[in-house]
């Protein structure tokens, strides 16, 4: 795996894919953004970026979904810096912004503006 970790630290920096933190290549951590728990096949590059060691460990193995709907900033973090992962993911992604956000009275409020970019499909190509 020490070729995927080179690999996407060229591709997507040392940035968090998941809270867009700079972070420091050498602890820089890859995780799995499908879980692999009990699969196989799963270290494949278009299932990896490269993350901090805080959100690594905050996500473990939660399913995507529901790690990107408690803080849907996380969704336009990981479709700005995992233009490399496969469709259904950066679908996934998308879908978790489209969802509405609820605060913690239950009222509906707004998606970050910053998520309506990728709606459209535009990155900002920051760090490439």
């Amino acid at each position: 795996m020490e070729g995927n970790r080179e690999w996407l630290l060229e591709h997507q920096g040392p940035h968090c894919a998941y809270c867009g933190k700079t972070i420091n290549p050498e602890a820089a951590t890859l995780d799995h953004v499908r879980p692999r728990k009990g699969q196989k096949a799963y270290d494949r590059l278009d299932n990896l970026v490269i993350c901090c060691r805080d959100c690594n460990a905050a996500k473990a193995d939660m399913p995507l979904v529901s790690w990107l709907l408690q803080k849907k900033s996380r969704a336009v973090f990981l479709l700005e810096y995992g233009q490399h992962l496969s469709e259904p993911l950066k679908e996934s992604a998308r879908h978790a912004l489209d969802r509405p956000m609820i605060d913690l009275t239950g009222k509906e409020s707004a998606v970050p503006q910053a998520s309506l970019r990728f709606r459209r499909g535009k990155g900002t190509g920051r760090g490439r």
